[in-house]
């Protein structure tokens, strides 16, 4: 096992004992509540990288779309939202290349009425292999405008209209510019 899964097991053993060690409080009393469940994502980016093409260094511009599904972890507290996510990605541009995509960004929600919240707040993102091309990974800024509707007591429809703004994971001085809408529906998952 490389370094990296062994890290990441390291701090999934820690939070998991966290987590479960934890002392029992009244929901009334806890305002962290902790949301879980699946999330999709289409956008359309515009990528440009300098990279060598048969016998010569040229810049290529390409645009496509890009789709992706995984999960979403939000933790609520008060009017902020801690907004994580993990989702496979496949970018369909003059070629296609699939990736892992992280991203985290800190929201705050205006609540309109009982049912429906508006929000908004920076955050990053992170695409690493495993890929299907020789892709470094790549990151940069993200802003997501988002709107959450309370479907119960105990879930969460939310969708995200983003825009991201980064590097490209293949070849050189690399710009990656992406606007894209996300949705999901997130569980209860409890408190922290």
């Amino acid at each position: 096992m490389n370094r990296a899964g062994i890290l990441i097991l390291l701090f999934m053993l820690i939070f998991s004992s966290k987590v479960l060690n934890a002392q029992e409080t009244a929901e009334e009393e806890s305002l962290n509540f902790t949301y879980l469940g699946p999330a999709l994502s289409f956008a359309y980016n515009q990528v440009e990288y300098t990279d060598w093409f048969e016998t010569s260094m040229k810049t290529k511009k390409m645009s496509g779309f890009d789709s992706s599904g995984g999960m979403v972890l939000n933790i609520f507290t008060g009017n902020l939202c801690g907004d994580f996510q993990l989702k496979y990605a496949y970018n369909s541009l003059d070629f296609s290349v699939t990736y892992l995509d992280f991203s985290i960004a800190c929201k705050y929600y205006y609540r309109l009425n009982n049912y429906f919240s508006i929000g908004v707040g920076p955050g990053m993102y992170c695409d690493t292999p495993p890929s299907n091309r020789k892709y470094n990974g790549s990151g940069g800024l993200h802003l997501p405008v988002s709107m959450i509707a309370e479907t119960s007591q105990t879930t969460k429809l939310f969708i995200d209209l983003y825009a991201r703004y980064g590097s490209f994971g293949i070849g050189h001085n690399t710009k990656s510019l992406t606007a894209g809408v996300n949705a999901g529906f997130m569980f209860k998952a409890g408190r922290i």
